[in-house]
């Protein structure tokens, strides 16, 4: 009899938990597609706002256009899907508290953590998407993306240049071109300026009406041929010697770092091109490079500090030749090692601190999926909160949470990879924080607290304009 009676209790408990649970993931499937679609937009359209001089009007096809966009689309789904999850929770809740919908399933037995674990199932489901987005698409789409634009360079030289834009540093190391107009079709420049760094005691500047640039077919040079032009050169040790030429046809060739080995497909990954997998197995390596030059660095310590003893030891003055020769022996190998140890320990930082920054994307990459599911448990209590507030308090909140959550990402891994701070908590430090908020806020919630509003700022205004008219 009682098996039977719990039985009926048992399937309607199921029932109801179903279609609760059915009705609180259609709730968030809707606002989630939102949010992100415009998440995506926003970060669109900051990519373009900031490349859109790089790859409009070099001449480049449509189809190569909308290659380079698309290949990076992948990194704004990694930061969007987070974003989108908290919008998502704090909506869907936001709106079952405002129509009273939650009081209503509260009274017919439905208790918060009932609705909150359709929430939770989605937030790792979310997590679990994102962590194979970016473990596995992601770093081929950022080659991808390398890839292509090294061979848009490759074909057209002229794309290193902008027209009334110096050149980047880190292309033309030593080098700074200026051209007030570039072809579309050719490799041609007109109105070419050229600063030349490349010499440590001189400056020259080099100004043409007319240019075009090619690379060799190594791809480890980049001529620049300049046609009716001025040379105008500067001695950095006697700034008052100046030497100026003219020219009808003149050819500068320039190291050009990196181009050499970009072919689609083969060049060198980065950081942000592996695998967490390929990651750790670079940071083991360099792990194992640290620790072999700290060994050495312990021996040269021990030679260096060998050396003054027997110097001290030996201090003696003696006339004889051997012993002079001897003396001479020690103090040259006093000044070599003097200047190799801290040659030695900068190698040592240099490798750890390289180490460690492939350490802070191996974290990176579980960090973001993470953070799905701490804003699912994040938005949740808070939406259900916003009650008093409105859905238009709750989302203002949101927003203050992503700066929260950025400017924790973005300045915790600028101090990990300076070896200020450890690289787990570069990147955890804003999950932690921002999932004991989570706890927090949910706990609040299960304890039937009042919700979040600004009915208290209310009062005081109107106990103050009270008091005023009192005093009048």
């Amino acid at each position: 009899m009682n098996n039977e009676s719990h039985d009926p209790l048992k399937r309607s408990w199921w029932r109801t938990s179903l279609r609760v649970w059915s009705y609180i993931l259609s709730a968030h499937i809707g606002p989630f597609i939102l949010a992100f679609v415009v998440i995506m937009f926003v970060f669109l359209l900051q990519f373009l706002m900031r490349f859109i001089d790089k790859i409009v009007g070099k001449g480049l096809d449509l189809w190569t256009i909308i290659r380079l966009i698309s290949l990076n689309l992948a990194w704004m789904v990694v930061l969007a899907m987070p974003m989108a999850a908290l919008v998502a929770s704090l909506m869907a809740f936001g709106s079952l508290a405002a129509s009273n919908e939650m009081t209503a399933m509260k009274a017919s037995g439905v208790s918060f953590m009932r609705m909150l674990f359709p929430a939770i199932l989605f937030g790792l489901f979310l997590a679990y998407a994102d962590l194979v987005f970016n473990n596995d698409i992601l770093p081929d789409a950022n080659h991808a993306a390398k890839d292509l634009m090294s061979d848009i360079q490759r074909k057209k030289p002229t794309f290193i240049v902008r027209a009334g834009q110096f050149s980047d540093d880190d292309a033309l190391p030593g080098y700074s071109i200026l051209a007030k107009k570039t072809s579309e079709n050719s490799s041609d420049l007109e109105g070419v300026t050229i600063f030349d760094h490349s010499v440590g005691n001189e400056t020259r500047v080099l100004t043409a009406k007319k240019g075009n640039l090619t690379f060799t077919r190594d791809f480890k040079k980049l001529i620049l041929t300049l046609y009716n032009g001025e040379i105008h050169q500067f001695f950095n040790a006697q700034p008052t010697d100046y030497r100026r030429g003219a020219f009808e046809t003149y050819i500068v060739r320039i190291p050009a770092s990196g181009f050499d080995f970009m072919r689609q497909g083969e060049s060198e990954r980065g950081d942000r091109e592996l695998s967490s997998h390929d990651l750790m197995n670079y940071v083991i390596k360099r792990d194992s490079a640290a620790n072999k030059e700290e060994v050495t660095f312990a021996g040269l310590l021990k030679r260096f500090s060998d050396e003054i003893t027997s110097t001290k030891a030996n201090s003696i003055p003696d006339t004889s030749v051997a012993d002079s020769n001897r003396k001479t022996r020690v103090i040259g190998n006093f000044r070599q090692n003097l200047f190799q140890i801290p040659s030695e320990a900068s190698q040592i930082v240099g490798t750890q601190l390289d180490a460690g920054s492939y350490l802070v994307e191996v974290h990176k990459k579980y960090a973001l999926p993470v953070a799905c599911f701490v804003f699912i448990l994040l938005g949740a209590p808070l939406g259900a909160l916003a009650k008093r507030g409105g859905i238009g308090m709750g989302v203002g909140l949101s927003i203050g949470f992503f700066i929260l959550y950025w400017a924790c990402l973005i300045g915790g891994e600028k101090l990990a990879d300076r070896g200020i701070i450890a690289p787990w908590t570069g990147m955890w430090a804003a999950n932690i924080v921002l999932g004991i908020l989570g706890g927090f806020l949910t706990l609040r919630v299960l304890r039937e607290r009042p919700g979040i509003s600004l009915g208290w700022i209310t009062r005081i205004f109107k106990r103050k304009k009270k008091n005023e008219a009192l005093a009048v």
